[in-house]
């Protein structure tokens, strides 16, 4: 009997537990239904101007007046449970206190999220702007599980994006629909199957311009076309990727593509050359948050190289970067240049880009018709350039002929007059070799003369010998790195030949002897050539010029012209005739010339008269009629016998 009571217990035990087990049966299996995460969309959108704030209802019901999708962002969520939470639990007050204080800690550490971890990465948003991750619903907080907290920001933005207008947002896990929900993401009182938010960017073309110059040899500027450059993103990049913007290229990120610098070399980028205008630019840019550079390459018009004489007429540039464009987070760009006088210069509005001319030196002879042996000064000026920081070489280089020019200062007058100039703090050295003085600038030191012209002179003489009338050059050229340019200026010298003859037969006479005198100054010419005057009084110190056998003699080296350009006459002053011949009593005038055509000097021959005194001729004629007397009367006397 007791145990028949024993069966019916446990029977009725059963009966009892078995809805507890079916429900609990019941419960896993609604359980084992219930995902740890949800799925959740973000929908990238991009504006010219955020518009006004409107609350994220989790669907995909969002509306704008511009809703463009933007491709290319990446977001990535981070877990800030245990800081939403411990705040949320600190805090004293209603749910609404204690939520407005728990969202203030977790956006307070919205710029330090590098401590907090990688974070969940969100997909690159594709061409409709989409990007879904799962993320979990619960996340640990000491020893329980919380409803998950997330601060979700945008950590690569694409270009163009004004970073600032993509602000960082508190999500929330799990998200429900309200009881009066009656949209189709679930059911009311539900988790939605997808949570749906609304990101906005605000993207920003951006145009990159300046203004092309060329500066020429007097500092004056004026617009240069057709320079060319190319830009480079200065952002470093890994080993083999481009850094050139390359016209039409582009790369694809996740499912979408974007403008990219894909240039390896400056060979590889896209050439971009100044208008008419002188305008460099590129124009609706949509650029990342950067520095970029414009670097001149070399073209018909500029060249960083040193140039050949036929290309004297092309500008040269020695700066690279020319222009730097920062674009900051807002889309804003400044620029970085530098300006004529090559001092730098930060601008948002507007940029500059100068090239130069390298400035010519001058050579002006203090006098151009000149004799042999004057010793003529030689005024050699330099003006340094407005961008003497961009030249490696500044030297200055005197070249002249030795064999018919000499010079008369030594390397320490020369120096001395580069000291006196006001330029010795940037003077170097002085050579002289050959032919050749070459003097030495340090560039870096003649950054204080900028616009400054240096002024001095060398002295040099002609030499005997030369050829008349043949211009002697003297040369002197700006030896750079960029384009030698030179100048020169000559001199030149003269003379006269002469030939001495009979004024009857033209026959060539010897011996005579001459002076040259100039005004009341006479003529000395040294062994070597060297030709100087003496006054008047001293005209015995003249030197003497003889004519030769064939009646020919010269004088060389003397100027045609004075100060004035007037034609100097000089004077021939016979000073001994040849023998039986009369010394003229004037001088003969001349102007020197290049000495082909003799001047013919012609001298009279005297004549000869009877002497006077003594007997005379009386004897020879008393002796010639008693001659002729004595054979009158023989042939007379003789005619008589004959006819007798």
């Amino acid at each position: 009997m007791k145990n028949k009571k024993n069966i019916w217990t446990l029977v009725a035990s059963l009966v009892m537990v078995l809805p507890f087990f079916l429900g609990f049966a019941g419960l896993q299996e609604a359980f084992a239904d219930e995902k740890d995460t949800q799925t959740v969309t973000l929908h990238k959108l991009q504006f010219a101007t955020i518009p006004s704030d409107q609350q994220n209802t989790g669907d995909d019901d969002m509306k704008y007046s511009s809703n463009d999708p933007l491709a290319g962002a990446i977001f990535t969520a981070y877990d800030m449970t245990s800081v939403y939470w411990e705040k949320y639990d600190s805090t004293k007050g209603d749910d609404k206190t204690k939520t407005g204080a728990a969202q203030e800690a977790v956006m307070a550490l919205k710029d330090n999220t590098s401590d907090l971890g990688e974070g969940l990465i969100f997909p690159t948003t594709g061409e409709n702007g989409k990007s879904t991750r799962e993320l979990p619903k619960k996340s640990l907080v000491g020893e329980k599980k919380r409803n998950a907290i997330y601060l979700i920001k945008e950590t690569k933005a694409p270009a163009g994006v004004v970073s600032e207008s993509s602000v960082p947002f508190i999500l929330g896990l799990p998200v429900y629909n309200d009881e009066n929900y009656t949209g189709s993401n679930g059911q009311p009182n539900e988790e939605k199957d997808v949570v749906h938010v609304y990101p906005k960017n605000v993207v920003k073309p951006i145009d990159l311009s300046f203004i092309k110059y060329g500066v020429d040899e007097t500092g004056k500027s004026k617009v240069l076309a057709n320079a060319e450059f190319v830009l480079k993103d200065a952002t470093p990049k890994a080993p083999g990727v481009g850094n050139y913007y390359v016209e039409g290229d582009t790369e694809v990120i996740g499912d979408t593509t974007e403008p990219i610098f894909t240039g390896k070399t400056i060979g590889d980028a896209t050439k971009i050359l100044s208008d008419e205008n002188g305008k460099v630019s590129l124009e609706g840019l949509l650029l990342p948050e950067g520095t970029y550079e414009f670097y001149e390459v070399d073209s018909d018009v500029s060249t960083s190289k040193e140039q050949e004489p036929e290309s004297e007429e092309i500008f040269h540039y020695g700066k690279n970067p020319m222009v730097t464009a920062k674009v900051d987070s807002k889309m804003n760009v400044t620029y970085t240049y530098y300006d004529i006088d090559g001092k730098t210069i930060d601008k948002s509005d507007t940029a500059e880009a100068y090239n130069y001319k390298v400035p010519a030196p001058t050579k002006e002879a203090g006098d151009h018709d000149v004799n042999v042996g004057q010793v003529i000064p030689f005024t050699i000026e330099q003006l340094i350039p407005k961008d003497i920081a961009d030249y490696t070489q500044f030297d200055l280089v005197d070249t002249y002929d030795k064999g018919q020019l000499k010079l008369e200062d030594t390397v320490d007058q020369i120096k001395a007059a580069i000291k006196t100039a006001g330029f010795g703090s940037a003077f170097q050295y002085v050579e002289s070799v050959d032919g050749k003085i070459t003097i030495h600038f340090d560039p870096a030191k003649l950054k204080s003369f900028i616009g400054q012209t240096l002024s001095f002179e060398i002295n040099m003489s002609v030499k005997a010998g030369v050829t008349l009338g043949d211009k002697i050059d003297n040369n002197i050229t700006l030896d750079n790195n960029f384009h030698d340019e030179s100048d020169k200026d000559s001199v030149i010298t003269w003379g006269k030949s002469f030939i001495k003859e009979d004024a009857d037969s033209a026959d060539a006479l010897e011996g005579a002897e001459f002076i040259i005198k100039k005004g009341k100054e006479y003529l000395i010419q040294a062994k070597d050539g060297t030709v100087s005057w003496t006054i008047d009084q001293d005209k015995n110190k003249a030197t003497k010029f003889t004519s030769d056998d064939d009646g020919t003699f010269s004088l060389k080296g003397l100027a045609q012209t004075d100060e004035a350009g007037e034609l100097i006459d000089y004077e021939l002053v016979e000073t001994k005739a040849p023998e039986g011949y009369v010394l003229p009593n004037k001088s003969l005038t001349f102007n020197a010339d290049n000495g082909v055509e003799k001047l013919h000097v012609p001298n009279k021959h005297k004549g000869s008269l009877p002497s006077t005194g003594g007997t005379g001729i009386i004897a020879f004629v008393a002796i010639g009629v008693v001659a002729v007397a004595g054979a009158v009367l023989y042939f007379t006397k003789g005619r008589r016998q004959i006819e007798g």
